[in-house]
């Protein structure tokens, strides 16, 4: 697994929703100076030549899971709200502000990506319900062609480029949207490029989505605003040592 820094990467969030995101879908992962190698996860994962139906990929696939509710023995990169399990050859990136506050972490798998992000929601569940018609509203006016689409983690919205629109000209790449809620916590899930399109090129992904844990805490948030992603101690030393 590896760390990069990527400070010129950027994801910006309308103030007036924080769940609504301008993904800059053209944009591919870059390796910088700055990384740091897990010692755990070496051997590599077993190829995966069958494709799985979305119902055989749910009763597979326990996680996103509670803090706590994982199988006895994973090892995650404990990114404060994320948990990420150790994946060997899994790279993880934080996409920054202007400022330097991570807002969310970019999952490269080989050729697929994905951003993840955590937000609080009501212990009633639902938020995703509540944001999926916004998030689409908001790509059909980038001139997206949306769609709702089933999966293992409930309906999606499937986004493709309008042939010579402006998200197409803009070189923009479609895009997957999932929202996963667990207990009081909703996590936004961004895949981009072929994996959004094809099941087998995103499978990947999914191992990841299905081993890590979201840590909602115990502190009072309001429906909707974003938990803290942090870096551990000993990747803030090695980020800060290579400037």
């Amino acid at each position: 697994m590896r760390f990069f820094s990527s400070r010129r990467k950027r994801f910006d969030q309308d103030e007036s929703s924080p769940l609504a995101a301008d993904i800059p879908a053209s944009e591919k992962p870059e390796e910088s100076a700055n990384t740091a190698e897990s010692s755990a996860g070496q051997s590599a994962l077993a190829p995966i030549d069958e494709e799985v139906s979305p119902n055989a990929q749910t009763s597979k696939r326990q996680g996103p899971y509670n803090e706590g509710e994982s199988p006895e023995g994973s090892e995650f990169l404990d990114m404060g709200v994320l948990r990420i399990p150790m994946i060997a050859g899994l790279q993880v990136l934080p996409v920054q502000d202007a400022n330097g506050n991570i807002l969310a972490l970019e999952i490269v798998s080989g050729t697929a990506q994905m951003q993840l992000a955590a937000f609080a929601m009501q212990r009633s569940g639902g938020l995703w319900d509540e944001v999926r018609q916004e998030l689409a509203d908001q790509l059909k006016a980038e001139e997206y062609q949306v769609f709702p689409l089933p999966g293992p983690f409930g309906e999606a919205v499937l986004a493709r480029p309008i042939p010579e629109g402006k998200s197409a000209v803009e070189g923009a790449m479609p895009l997957l949207l999932w929202g996963i809620e667990g207990d009081r916590w909703l996590l936004r899930v961004i895949v981009r490029g072929q994996a959004a399109e094809e099941e087998s090129a995103r499978e990947g992904l999914l191992e990841v989505l299905g081993g890590m844990e979201v840590v909602r805490g115990k502190e009072a948030h309001v429906p909707g605003e974003a938990l803290p992603i942090e870096l551990p101690e000993e990747l803030l030393e090695q980020l800060g040592g290579g400037e």
